[in-house]
């Protein structure tokens, strides 16, 4: 991907292309060929001292079409002023208040509904997005020639007033590891149409930071405001009703899943700003090597809940992928990857040490018309399923 005569100048078919439109009739044709839109969804809840410079750093993207939708989520602290001086500031922002805390997962959602970019970004109200945030995340996906479902950028951590660390630890370990590079993965995107973008100091070279990231079960990526989602992604997993219940758990619900069918995309380069500030769940100081800076388990952490809902989806909603993209094999190869415990108490062994396990049988009849019979039963004997529970699938009702 190091090829200066890609990543620099227009190609030969955007210049041909900006000739096509240069006639009489291009400016017909530009109004019908913009940019993407892309929705910002910010999530409050009692952040009212930092939603200010959260909404702030949506309006300043130097990317010219974006829209924000702020869901305060019952908040008690200064926050209704604050969206008030929002409100008169910025007439297009959509502000959705709730009447009560319903938890991240939910609020995330009624802002996703309320949005209507093909692009999406959900922004914690205490981390800023960079000037160049959307730019950035929108130059990669218009010049990927594999059409991942989300991008991942990486993110300053902020303590106070000062960048404390560069990088997120997670994200450093696929760039150390080498892994995920693709060559000829990407052109560069030039659009040529009613404006040109992006503009002439922009760094296209970004595209020779970008790593693929392929199958996994663990957590690679940004935190929540350092990625930017396909919308036909999230569709995929935005409606499973465990969504509602679950606190927590946005990113790596949605992370995981749309990883896991379409693939996502690293991007080497601060997008955003993780601000420190003691009551983060997941970072309460800045990271360092070895040392957890949060209580796996702890209040709050809902990872092994979100883990179980995606398994649930994966099979509930299997008719979405087998047949569109996924054989069979390559499915149950899926599951295998993103099979985890059961973080419920109660019920057989097998049960609590395989979530999917679970989801099988409980689904068999709707998803052996989908795999058949012995690929399921085999699957199931390679997670140590007793055989008396395997026999009976199809003889009984499940349960």
């Amino acid at each position: 991907m190091g090829d200066g005569s890609l990543l620099h100048g227009i190609t030969s078919e955007s210049s041909r292309a900006a000739k096509s439109f240069s006639g009489r009739d291009s400016g017909d044709i530009k109004k019908y060929l913009r940019l993407p839109l892309v929705s910002v969804v910010v999530i409050n809840f009692n952040y009212g001292r930092f939603l200010r410079a959260a909404v702030d750093s949506v309006f300043g993207q130097t990317y010219p079409n974006v829209e924000c939708i702020v869901v305060d989520n019952g908040s008690t602290d200064e926050s209704g002023a604050v969206l008030q001086a929002i409100e008169a500031r910025y007439a297009n922002v959509k502000i959705i208040r709730r009447a009560e805390n319903g938890g991240q997962n939910r609020a995330a959602l009624e802002g996703f509904a309320a949005s209507a970019g093909p692009y999406v970004i959900f922004l914690d109200a205490d981390d800023l997005l960079l000037p160049t945030c959307i730019e950035t995340h929108i130059f990669v996906h218009l010049s990927l020639r594999i059409h991942v479902g989300f991008t991942s950028g990486d993110m300053l951590q902020l303590s106070g007033d000062q960048v404390v660390l560069g990088t997120e630890h997670a994200f450093n370990r696929v760039m150390l590891s080498g892994r995920g590079i693709k060559p000829r993965a990407a052109r560069p995107y030039r659009h040529l149409f009613g404006e040109t973008w992006p503009p002439e100091d922009f760094d296209r070279r970004v595209l020779e930071t970008i790593r693929f990231v392929g199958l996994t079960n663990q957590w690679v990526w940004a935190p929540t405001s350092g990625n930017c989602f396909r919308r036909d992604a999230l569709n995929l997993f935005a409606d499973n009703p465990a969504l509602q219940i679950l606190k927590t758990g946005t990113d790596l619900y949605f992370c995981l899943g749309i990883n896991a069918v379409s693939g996502s995309v690293l991007i080497d380069l601060p997008v955003a700003v993780y601000r420190l500030h003691g009551g983060n769940i997941y970072s309460q100081r800045p990271q360092l090597n070895h040392v957890l800076c949060y209580q796996p388990g702890g209040s709050g952490d809902s990872n092994a809940r979100a883990r179980a809902a995606l398994a649930d989806h994966l099979i509930a909603q299997a008719d979405r992928f087998v047949g569109r993209g996924w054989i069979w094999i390559n499915y149950l190869w899926l599951l295998w990857w993103m099979d985890c415990r059961n973080p419920e108490s109660g019920g057989p062994h097998w049960a609590l040490r395989s979530r999917v396990a679970a989801a099988l049988v409980k689904n068999y009849d709707s998803a052996v018309l989908l795999l058949g019979s012995w690929p399921i039963k085999a699957w199931l004997a390679l997670r140590f399923v007793p055989l008396k529970v395997i026999s009976s699938l199809g003889k009984n009702p499940a349960g």
